[in-house]
């Protein structure tokens, strides 16, 4: 094979290797996940799915997605890669005063409400280590 009997078949190569990587690096940074239950409603019902971007600039207000405590011992035994996720809404954040108490959420944490009062959340688990958040919503559909 002479030199540009070559360049067609490592150019698409090369492309076939930029969308692969294009892709994986989109997947780092964004995520797709699909609401189950009824705890962010009438924000979000079930079926629903958000957009997240992956960040550590979470503000209260925001809706997040971040992985679910364990059922008996909570967010201390949660782990990230291993936990469903959950989608919930910040009510309060590091040094911010948590709802219904004059305790401030402690440095590193946030205190996480659902919208829909039934829903479990901080009120039960207590506040979300930040290293367990995943992102902030950007969208819904």
């Amino acid at each position: 094979m002479t030199s540009s009997e070559w360049i067609t078949p490592l150019a698409l190569l090369l492309a076939a290797a930029l969308m692969v990587e294009s892709v994986r690096q989109l997947r780092r940074r964004w995520v797709l996940v699909k609401v189950e239950g009824a705890s962010m409603e009438p924000e979000l019902r079930e079926g629903d799915e958000v957009l997240a971007k992956r960040t550590r600039r979470i503000g209260t207000g925001d809706i997040v997605v971040v992985a679910a405590p364990d059922p008996d011992l909570g967010w201390a035994e949660a782990k990230r890669a291993k936990a469903p996720w959950w989608v919930k809404r910040v009510a309060a954040g590091p040094g911010e005063p948590m709802p219904g108490s004059t305790a401030a959420v402690p440095p590193d944490h946030y205190f996480l409400l659902s919208d829909n009062p039934a829903g479990a959340d901080s009120r039960r688990h207590g506040p979300v280590p930040a290293r367990l958040v995943l992102g902030t919503m950007i969208r819904k559909f």
